[in-house]
């Protein structure tokens, strides 16, 4: 916390990927919010994702909204989301530290809350989403994956809750010092502990534009998850082989049976490839879990690191 007599700093981390058409409004948002919250000292740090559009641009425009408190971190491409997250956390200088997407489907609104439960002593506030604009097929998804990830995971998960909320600075501390490849932002947060809280909230739709996450990156990001907080997956793969050669053991043990004692083996190629079929199936998805595993641990060997920065200033 902040010394005696100064104002704890409240640092708003920000990814942002090809949104030219939001930072204005999302600008005017954060303003709103935090002139709604008294006693604090502010600072926005933005993580341009290598965008392609007139994004920079528009930040550049808009600090005289928060003049000498914007900082701009330009990537030298597009490295994705938690990545880009992971960057400005490392930025970041505030005692407690907000995290947010730039399309306002993270409502700025929802500050005040934070901040009254971080007063509380709370070292992590999560958004947790009640509803969202999205299609019935993406609302399934998205409620199978925490599902799944809570039930998979070796720690506590909350449901419905994504990167939108806030962490206080040892918590983030703690975030930046995890050497992680795969970071999972939202997962590392419960992996910490301390007290946490969740704020309910209805997630709106995006102010403008389209959104960055495709099918593609959502099923990446829920590999890290899965794959990254729990080896369940490779107990699962030793249990289905151990399934499989029993019921290889109880079909065998029937043709025995079949051939002492009723004069004949049973018939039935189609049994057969069928058998062979499961177990080569359950071979190929055992091997694919070691895979994934093994794949990650090469990741993390190579040393690579998580982003590359291209240029970075205060605006």
């Amino acid at each position: 916390m902040s010394s005696a007599g100064i104002p704890p700093l409240i640092s708003i981390v920000i990814p942002v990927f090809n949104e030219e058409q939001t930072i204005s409004i999302l600008f005017a948002a954060l303003r709103s919010a935090i002139e709604s919250c008294a006693g604090y000292r502010w600072e926005l740090v933005l993580v341009d994702d290598g965008s392609a559009d007139a994004t920079v641009a528009e930040i550049e425009r808009q600090r005289p909204v928060f003049p000498g408190m914007v900082s701009l971190v330009q990537f030298s491409r597009n490295f994705g989301h938690q990545p880009a997250l992971t960057a400005g956390l490392q930025r970041s200088k505030g005692d407690a530290v907000v995290c947010m997407d730039a399309d306002l489907q993270d409502p700025p609104s929802l500050l005040p809350q934070f901040l009254d439960k971080f007063a509380e002593g709370y070292d992590v506030v999560y958004a947790v989403r009640t509803s969202r604009v999205a299609t019935g097929l993406i609302q399934f998804l998205y409620g199978m994956f925490y599902r799944c990830f809570r039930f998979l995971s070796e720690v506590e998960i909350p449901l419905d809750a994504g990167d939108f909320g806030l962490m206080s600075r040892r918590v983030v501390n703690l975030l930046i010092a995890i050497p992680e490849r795969d970071v999972m932002v939202r997962g590392l947060r419960s992996w910490v502990g301390f007290r946490q809280i969740g704020i309910p909230y209805d997630r709106p739709g995006r102010a403008a534009g389209e959104t960055k996450y495709s099918f593609g990156k959502l099923v990446k990001l829920a590999m890290s998850g899965f794959f990254g907080f729990s080896t369940l997956p490779l107990r699962v793969a030793t249990f289905t082989g151990v399934a499989s050669m029993g019921m290889a053991l109880l079909y065998f043990l029937f043709a025995l049976y079949a051939k002492l004692f009723r004069g004949d083996v049973p018939q039935g190629w189609t049994s057969l490839v069928g058998i062979i079929l499961i177990l080569a199936g359950a071979q190929l998805i055992s091997v694919g879990i070691l895979g994934e595993y093994i794949g990650r641990i090469h990741a993390q060997l190579q040393g690579r690191p998580l982003f590359v920065v291209h240029s970075e200033r205060e605006l």
